[in-house]
C-alpha cells in the first residue's frame, strides 16, 4: 500500500516478487527507492496514483534483486475519498518463472534460484521405464529440436523439462516456465508475444516470453489450454523464427526451444480439436509418455523411502518405514494423484505417526477406505477361488449327474485322508468319521492304490 507520495506504508514480504525484503527494509520510503528499475511511468502503482484510475491484470517484466526476471500480472486500486486520491492498494503475482544463469562459469543450478531447478540426478526411479526415458532425453537434451511430453497429472513432468534445459547447450541462457491454464485467455497473447505502446488502453513496450527466453527455453505446460487462434500464431512462430509483439511492425529473431506438455492423451486431444494437429506435429519432433504410478508400481517402494528419509529431515522425525499392511495397500492402491499424491501421502503420515513406523491410522481417510474395500475385494476373490477349486474337484466332465460326483467327492476325501494318516486306514476312517470297514470298501471300489 502508498500514500498519496508514492511512499510504502503497508508491505507483506510473503507474496513478494520482487526483492525479499523485510517490512522494516521499505515501509516509510518511496517505492522507486526501493524498486529503483521502476519508473513513474513503467510503475502500475504510481500510474494509478497520477491517474486515479484502476489498473487490473496488467502484465509487466519485473527485475529481481538477483537480477533475473519475472513476469507478473499487476493489479492496482486508488484508495479515494471526498478529498481525493489517498493512496494505492497494489498487488503484484508472479505467473512464470524464469531464470537467466549468464556466465562462463555455469554449474548446475542452485535449487534456491528461480528457473530450472532440477537435473536428472533428482529423478527417484529405479523403473527400467522410467531410466530408458532419462536415457533418451539426455540425448535429445544436447540437440535443439522441440520436445512433446504427455502424462497424468503428478507424474513429475515438470522435473523431466526442468532436467531437459539444465542437461543443454541452452542451459546457462533463460529458462521460462509457463502454465497456460494459469493466465487468462485475454492476457495470454500479450504475454507471449509482447506489446508495444499505444496497441491497446494502457499498453506499453515489453518485451513476451519469446524475447525474455532467447536463446533459452520456453516451456508450455497445458498448451491443450491455449485458444485454437492463438495456437496458430505460436505455430507460425516456431515456422518462421520471427516474432512480432502486438500493435507493433517490427519482427525480432527468435531461437528459443519449446517444450510443450499436456496432462491428456494426444489423440484425445487432436480428436476434440483442443490441439490444433499441425502445432502438434511441429511440437512434437521428440514425443516421450511419462507413465503413471500404477503401471511401475516397482517405484513405489523407492518412492516412498525416499520422502520418508526427506521428511525426516524436514520434520525433524526418525520414521523407519511404514507397517506391512500400509505397504500391501500402497501396492494394490492405484495412485490417481500419482508420484504428487503419494509424497502428500506420506508428508500427512508425518503430521500423526507416533513412533518409527507410518500406519494404516496415519494414513488419509480415503487410503483406509480403499483398504476396507480390497480387504472386501479380496475375500470375494478368495471366496470366487474357493468354488473354482471345488467346481473343478468335484465335478466330473462337467456334468450334472449327482451320482457321479458324489463319487468324485467320496474319492478325493478318501486320498486327502489316507495320504495326511500316511495310509493308515484306521486314521483315515477317524479323518472321516465314518466306519474302517467302510473305507476299505471305498478303497477298493475305486481302486485307490496304498
Amino acid at each position: 500500500m502508498l500514500d498519496r507520495y508514492g511512499k510504502i506504508l503497508y508491505y507483506n514480504n510473503y507474496n513478494d516478487i520482487h526483492n525479499k525484503l523485510g517490512t522494516e527494509d521499505v515501509v516509510g520510503k518511496h517505492l522507486l527507492e526501493v524498486y529503483p528499475w521502476l519508473t513513474e511511468k513503467t510503475s502500475t502503482a504510481l500510474t494509478v496514483l497520477r491517474t486515479g484510475q484502476a489498473i487490473i491484470n496488467q502484465p509487466q517484466v519485473m527485475e529481481l534483486s538477483d537480477g533475473t526476471n519475472v513476469n507478473s500480472i499487476n493489479t492496482a486500486f486508488p484508495l479515494k475519498n471526498k478529498d481525493g486520491i489517498l493512496g494505492v492498494v497494489f498487488l503484484s503475482n508472479n505467473i512464470n518463472t524464469i531464470n537467466s544463469t549468464s556466465g562462463s562459469n555455469y554449474t548446475k543450478p542452485k535449487r534456491q534460484r528461480l528457473g530450472a531447478k532440477y537435473t536428472f540426478d533428482d529423478i527417484i526411479t529405479q523403473n527400467e521405464g522410467i531410466l530408458n526415458i532419462i536415457n533418451k532425453l539426455k540425448k535429445v537434451s544436447r540437440n535443439n529440436s522441440n520436445i512433446f511430453i504427455y502424462g497424468e497429472t503428478g507424474t513429475g513432468k515438470e522435473l523431466f523439462v526442468h532436467a531437459i534445459h539444465n542437461a543443454s547447450n541452452r542451459a546457462n541462457k533463460p529458462f521460462i516456465s509457463q502454465n497456460c491454464a494459469a493466465i487468462p485467455e485475454s492476457l495470454m497473447e500479450s504475454l507471449i508475444f509482447g506489446t508495444t505502446a499505444g496497441s491497446f488502453t494502457g499498453s506499453t513496450d515489453k518485451k513476451g516470453l519469446f524475447e525474455l527466453a532467447n536463446g533459452g527455453t520456453i516451456y508450455l505446460d497445458e498448451i491443450n489450454s491455449m485458444p485454437l487462434t492463438l495456437q496458430s500464431k505460436l505455430l507460425r512462430v516456431l515456422e518462421d523464427g520471427k516474432v512480432r509483439r502486438i500493435g507493433g511492425k517490427t519482427e525480432y529473431e527468435t531461437d528459443v526451444r519449446i517444450i510443450a506438455s499436456t496432462n491428456e492423451a494426444p489423440d484425445y486431444l487432436l480428436r476434440t480439436n483442443k490441439l490444433r494437429e499441425d502445432l502438434f506435429y511441429r511440437l512434437s519432433v521428440v514425443n516421450v509418455e511419462i507413465p503413471p504410478l500404477r503401471e511401475r508400481k516397482d517405484d513405489i517402494e523407492y518412492l516412498y523411502d525416499f520422502f520418508i528419509k526427506d521428511f525426516n529431515a524436514t520434520f525433524g522425525e526418525h520414521v523407519d518405514g511404514i507397517d506391512s499392511q500400509v505397504r500391501h495397500i500402497f501396492m494394490d492402491y492405484d495412485w490417481p494423484g500419482n508420484i504428487r499424491e503419494l509424497k502428500n501421502c506420506i508428508e500427512g503420515a508425518f503430521n500423526s505417526v507416533e513412533g518409527t513406523i507410518i500406519q494404516l491410522k496415519d494414513m488419509p481417510s480415503y487410503i483406509s477406505k480403499k483398504a476396507r474395500s480390497c480387504a472386501e475385494n479380496s475375500k470375494n476373490q478368495c471366496d470366487s477361488n474357493i468354488q473354482d477349486r471345488i467346481n473343478e474337484n468335484f465335478l466330473s466332465h462337467n456334468e450334472l449327474s449327482l451320482k457321479k460326483n458324489q463319487e468324485t467327492l467320496e474319492k478325493n476325501l478318501i486320498k486327502k485322508a489316507l495320504k495326511e494318516s500316511k495310509n493308515n486306514i484306521t486314521q483315515a476312517a477317524k479323518l472321516l468319521e465314518v466306519p474302517r470297514q467302510s473305507v476299505y470298501n471305498k478303497i477298493k471300489k475305486y481302486n485307490i492304490e496304498l
